[in-house]
């Protein structure tokens, strides 16, 4: 997450946040009011679930509440960042209801103590189990498995990653989100996935498999596949008693 903006739903801006320092592109009320403008036409569309912009730099991510816009500006297009931008815009308006209902003019600090929240609900957002990360990779470095990454729920935070393997080691990055966007996918449909396997190549598997509360990325020679999947049923026993 990169900064927020909240806005009335004509643009004024009431509450500006950024988790980035130098994140000042663009006049913080001219985007706003920016925002809201592309908020109302893509309102006149047929397509309501259109609420992410892809701006080059960022992506935007826009949420209507009932008093205001909440506009989120990101590096990613994922469940977290939408879970996120959701909760705080609830949040603000349940906290300044009554201002907001008024529809009064609005002091410039009127609303700054909510950046306490935002650091609390950012802070959980961006946090990594460290106990829990250090047990499941001594576990894994026991099997046989070398090339992994580790994704991290609720959130699916990527939290560690060992690829070894030449052609795929510069691209583990974007195998790692697309496997993201399949299974926040699978959970907005209310299927969760439990596990995903798929070719990559002619010599190469792909295991994503959940392990308690890690989703595990597993790469193996197509000739280890049988003997890679009683490993899984084995790591999975090993980490339930662990975790």
């Amino acid at each position: 997450m990169i900064g927020v903006n909240i806005t009335t739903k004509n643009g004024l801006l009431l509450f500006s946040y950024s988790f980035m320092p130098g994140f000042s592109d663009v006049d913080e009320d001219l985007r706003a009011g920016l925002m809201s403008a592309v908020l109302n036409a893509v309102k006149e569309t047929d397509d309501s679930e259109i609420k992410t912009i892809d701006q080059g730099k960022y992506i935007v991510h826009i949420i209507e509440g009932k008093y205001t816009y909440g506009i989120f500006f990101s590096h990613e297009h994922d469940l977290k960042e939408m879970n996120f931008a959701n909760t705080t815009l609830r949040r603000f308006e349940a906290t300044f209801k009554k201002e907001l209902k008024e529809e009064i003019s609005f002091d410039d600090h009127q609303f700054v103590d909510f950046n306490d929240f935002l650091k609390r609900e950012y802070n959980s957002l961006i946090s990594i189990d460290i106990v829990g990360l250090s047990k499941i990779i001594d576990i894994m470095d026991e099997s046989f498995f070398s090339d992994y990454i580790l994704l991290e729920k609720p959130n699916f935070h990527q939290v560690f990653t060992t690829i070894s393997i030449p052609e795929i080691h510069p691209h583990a990055n974007p195998l790692a989100q697309m496997c993201k966007v399949i299974i926040e996918s699978s959970i907005l449909i209310g299927q969760e996935i439990e596990q995903l396997q798929f070719s990559l190549g002619r010599e190469y598997m792909v295991f994503v498999e959940r392990f308690r509360k890690y989703v595990v990325i597993i790469i193996v020679w197509k000739k280890n596949r049988e003997k890679a999947l009683k490993e899984i049923i084995r790591l999975k026993s090993k980490i339930v008693s662990s975790l």
